[in-house]
């Protein structure tokens, strides 16, 4: 069960995706993060790429966080995540994306800043280090 930690969703249960497509961060890992950059997210404007159910941008909205781009180039799984933002009542501060990670980033060039960002891409892709290229 994945619920959102703490802030104005609290509590809430959060829907994933069956199968093993998406594999969402364990309550463990992603409440070890939160507690490492609870004073940082106030007021930022957040990033979840590769978003999967969109807990890690849910729970910074939750949190504080201005507004967040949740993105996944997963039709079923940007379903899940625009159902998860309803259910939290953190919709009117998400915009939510399907589409593949390059694209995103090409779209935000110039246009959208982000002080936080949350990358847990599959780990198969090998993608991070061209991600993380185009987000410098």
């Amino acid at each position: 069960m994945m619920r959102i930690i703490t802030g104005r969703a609290r509590g809430v249960r959060l829907d994933t995706l069956a199968g093993e497509n998406t594999r969402p961060t364990s309550e463990r890992a992603k409440e070890a993060v939160f507690s490492m950059i609870q004073f940082e997210i106030q007021g930022k404007e957040v990033l979840d790429l590769f978003a999967g159910s969109g807990q890690m941008g849910l729970e910074a909205v939750s949190r504080g966080a201005k507004t967040a781009l949740l993105s996944d180039h997963s039709r079923e799984a940007v379903a899940v995540i625009r159902s998860n933002a309803i259910k939290t009542k953190l919709a009117p501060f998400c915009e939510i994306v399907c589409s593949d990670y390059a694209t995103v980033l090409r779209n935000c060039r110039r246009k959208k800043s982000f002080d936080l960002v949350f990358l847990d891409p599959p780990y198969a892709l090998g993608v991070i280090p061209e991600v993380l290229g185009m987000l410098l």
